[in-house]
């Protein structure tokens, strides 16, 4: 540490130096993106499916506009707003198309017949309500039933930085729509605007959290130490470790998303852990006639190897996050390791730079040796009635053990968001006022001697539709289709059905659309490859119950389709629903994966497999407690929540590693067991207690976020916190008698 502090003034420019080099990158990162790339590996090959198919029928993110009113739609008002609406959408670059009244053009009657536009200046409701009779299929696709609600589908350009421009684009297109019509009778809906809703409350939480963690901070450590300069301290630390750590992740071009938005608190918290530390063994060191210099430069000497193994545990534990088949939990691990890292880092170049200078007050350390005193008195009563606490113990673990059946794994993503969120209620009303519309994207290629266009692939595609449409939560059915379908009421009106068993109509048909409407046939058909698409609109589900639809649709599919044709989902809902697979791979993985190196570097660090085995073992109990809570709770694993299991066995066995690392040095000095014990605990016990306090109300900030992952993050968190503190100070001392006797 003396050679740390001669060094001081050269560490400091090199941290000014730094910090005004990573400005760009802090910036650039602030950009917030949950985008498909940060959940998915760029391997995964249902992302590889997922690209495939936007190359040949193009961005799938489609947004759902629904125009509601209590009458019908159909006044001169409405009817001059649609085709207004459809110019100005349509005149927006990010915009590929739109599907809508506004720009629908009727096809001609015949093969020598001119399309004319469905809505022209000074079209009646008589002559729309007319002209759409004769037409189910399309009026079907523009309107309700009951003509009070219209619908558009509005297609974005497929663009390199659409993810990056996603935010920007929907924001163009809500402006519009709000030119238009008051917020009341438009609403949008899709998968881009629950994204965007997501990015937007994750910048908000973002800053929340920020601003509450160092209010928290700012308050507890001035309310404990009642000296500036130690703030400071603390501050730097945190404050330099968060700055650093999205320097770097925006350097590599990662942008804050919602599982990353959580770093800062995670910093915040454990800055405090590691500051408290060398606080408290400076007061400990203190005596009349030290100099301030000695003690601060010993106290970090005192706590550097049990600090660094502590950091190294609680690394470990999110680096174990690297087994997680999920791009967004993996960088969370690798970057909230990185800070975690940085603060111990800062923990001891700021150390030796301010700590010489903060004067311990004579209360302060009285009040460390006042809080020692009655943490022994505490383990005195405790290890005097071990049976009693031992069965109480016993009976927690059992019944938070009977909460572990309850357990599954789901995502829903709409969920994350508040109920009064404007993107969920414009999802109910588009439900209540148009019905199921989120679209299920199937991918239909023929087999080999057959076509689209045969009379058995498009009859077996009506099967397929029709039985589709009497599954619950399940609305339109279209495709390559209801495209021929459309196409043969335009020729022959009611006769369509009837002429779908025509190979000659169709074939007619399917020429008459790729000249007149070629830009829509190219929607559903995908001519080079020979494969057509199919979408199901449906009810927004959590991803379990989307697996368990997806499921259904395939076997219908094969029992309607099989001979004619395969088919395989498509588009963004696979992507979704395999998620749940991988919450529950994730959790396995980066628990057991996180016990193990825990374990691997306590019993490198202690250097004894019975203590190591006694210093992780009562640390899996807040693992319980967190799961156990989850499953009597009704808390699913997701993405939220599946690894924070690993999170917390990490960072609950950092005080139990200070707590050791003091009683093996008490042993080594000759001290008897329960010598030790109660030596140690006056040790390390304020710290342990002050940190738990700390951690817990911490964690338990989150819960006044507006995202739900962030709400169930901190939780669970601040439960499992508890349960560590219950394992530290009630399980531990127990074990450590039993096992390691006089």
């Amino acid at each position: 540490m003396l050679y740390l502090h001669k060094l001081r003034y050269l560490l400091l420019l090199l941290i000014v130096a730094a910090c005004v080099a990573l400005w760009p990158s802090v910036q650039a990162a602030m950009v917030v993106d949950n985008s498909l790339s940060t959940w998915f590996l760029s391997g995964d090959p249902a992302l590889r499916e997922y690209h495939a198919f936007q190359q040949r029928f193009g961005n799938d993110e489609v947004v759902i506009l629904a125009v509601h009113d209590a009458q019908p739609v159909l006044s001169p008002g409405y009817l001059a707003a649609f085709r207004g609406l459809t110019r100005e959408l349509e005149a927006l670059h990010a915009v590929a198309g739109v599907n809508g009244p506004g720009n629908t053009r009727l096809p001609g009657r015949g093969l020598a017949g001119s399309s004319r536009p469905l809505l022209a200046s000074g079209t009646t409701a008589a002559e729309v309500r007319q002209a759409l009779q004769p037409l189910p299929t399309l009026r079907q696709s523009l309107f309700s039933n009951d003509y009070r609600t219209a619908r558009f589908i509005i297609r974005l350009r497929q663009m390199p930085d659409f993810d990056d421009r996603r935010g920007e684009i929907l924001a163009q297109v809500q402006q519009v729509v709000n030119r238009h019509f008051r917020p009341e009778q438009a609403h949008l809906g899709g998968v881009g605007i629950v994204y965007a809703g997501l990015n937007a409350l994750s910048q908000h939480d973002f800053g929340l959290f920020l601003g509450l963690g160092y209010l928290l901070m700012f308050g507890v450590l001035l309310l404990i130490y009642r000296n500036l300069l130690l703030l400071v301290y603390t501050l730097g630390i945190v404050g330099l470790a968060t700055y650093v750590t999205f320097g770097v992740y925006g350097a590599l071009g990662y942008r804050v998303n919602l599982m990353t938005v959580l770093l800062p608190i995670v910093l915040i918290l454990l800055g405090i852990m590691d500051s408290m530390h060398v606080i408290n063994e400076r007061n400990r060191l203190r005596t009349p006639t030290s100099p301030a210099r000695h003690d601060a430069l010993q106290a970090l000497r005192n706590v550097f190897a049990p600090c660094l193994f502590t950091m190294l545990t609680t690394v470990a534990g999110f680096l174990a996050l690297l087994s997680c088949p999920m791009a967004i939990l993996r960088n969370f691990g690798v970057f909230a390791a990185l800070g975690i890292a940085l603060c111990l880092v800062f923990t001891f170049v700021l150390g030796v730079l301010l700590l010489p200078l903060a004067k311990a007050p004579a209360r302060t350390a009285a009040a460390t040796y006042s809080a020692a005193s009655r943490m022994v008195a505490f383990y005195q009563y405790l290890l005097a009635r071990p049976r009693f606490f031992a069965t109480l113990s016993v009976l927690l673990t059992l019944a938070l053990a009977a909460g572990l059946p309850r357990l599954r794994s789901d995502t829903y993503t709409l969920g994350y968001l508040p109920d009064n969120h404007r993107v969920v209620t414009d999802h109910k009303a588009i439900e209540a006022n148009w019905g199921p519309y989120m679209p299920l994207e199937l991918l239909v290629e023929p087999r080999p001697g057959h076509t689209l266009s045969d009379v058995a692939v498009v009859q077996a595609a009506f099967a397929f539709a029709d039985s589709v449409r009497q599954l619950s939560g399940v609305g339109q059915v279209t495709g390559f289709h209801s495209l021929y379908q459309a196409g043969l009421e335009a020729q022959v009106g009611d006769k369509a059905t009837r002429l779908r068993a025509s190979q000659g109509a169709l074939h007619a048909v399917e020429r008459q659309l790729g000249l007149e409407f070629p830009a829509l046939l190219a929607q559903f058909v995908h001519a080079p490859s020979g494969t057509g698409r199919v979408t199901v609109s449906g009810r927004m589900l959590s991803a379990r119950q989307l697996t368990a639809k997806v499921d259904t649709l395939l076997l219908i599919a094969q029992a309607t389709l099989g001979r004619v044709a395969t088919v395989r989902p498509a588009g963004y809902q696979p992507l979704y629903a395999g998620i749940v697979a991988y919450v529950t791979e994730s959790q396995t993985n980066s628990l057991l994966l996180s016990f193990v190196l825990v374990f691997a570097l306590t019993w490198a660090f202690i250097r004894s497999f019975r203590l190591a085995l006694l210093t992780v073992i009562p640390n899996l109990f807040p693992v319980l407690v967190l799961l156990g809570a989850m499953g009597w709770l009704g808390i699913p694993l997701d993405t939220a929540t599946a690894s924070i299991a690993s999170i917390v066995l990490s960072l609950c066995v950092d005080d139990t590693i200070h707590f050791v690392y003091s009683y093996q040095q008490h042993r080594r000095h000759g001290f008897t067991p329960a010598q030790a014990r109660l030596t140690t605990i006056a040790h390390v016990g304020p710290t342990i207690v002050l940190t738990s306090v700390v951690l817990f109300l911490g964690y338990a900030v989150m819960t006044l976020g507006s995202l739900k992952t962030v709400q169930l993050f901190g939780l669970l968190t601040a439960i499992a916190v508890a349960g560590a503190f219950y394992g530290e100070l009630v399980i531990f001392p127990l074990v450590l008698k039993k096992y390691d006797p006089e």
